[in-house]
């Protein structure tokens, strides 16, 4: 069953439909941040004891370029599908080394306005 994904802006809706099923299921997708500037955070716990490698909260902060954030609602829609396959193609080089207790948990996506281009 997909999951129902509520965000106000139209730009981190379209992404977080296209990623969503990049992490796992039961992953908190938000949106974060200032009205002008909004990002998207996903979130997720991996189970595990505590202090040990697997129970860790992860997360991804997708920060956007403010001309992806102003130009991509006036875009033609097959324009738009790009730009999320873009990032959903970024995403799928993400590293998360749940065996390690020592990995980086917290990953930056910064999305610049260089996925506007055709």
């Amino acid at each position: 069953m997909m999951r129902a994904i509520h965000l106000r802006h139209a730009v981190l809706y379209d992404v977080a439909n296209c990623l969503v099923d990049l992490f796992p299921s039961g992953a908190d997708i938000i949106e974060v941040g200032a009205d002008a500037a909004p990002a998207l955070f996903v979130t997720w716990r991996t189970g595990g004891v505590a202090n040990h490698a697997g129970n860790i909260a992860w997360g991804v902060h997708y920060r956007f370029d403010a001309r992806v954030l102003h130009e991509y609602p006036n875009l033609p829609s097959e324009v738009r599908e790009r730009v999320c396959e873009r990032v959903r193609d970024i995403s799928r080089y993400l590293d998360f080394n749940y065996a390690d207790p020592l990995a980086s948990s917290l990953l930056v996506v910064d999305v610049g306005e260089d996925v506007l281009d055709a």
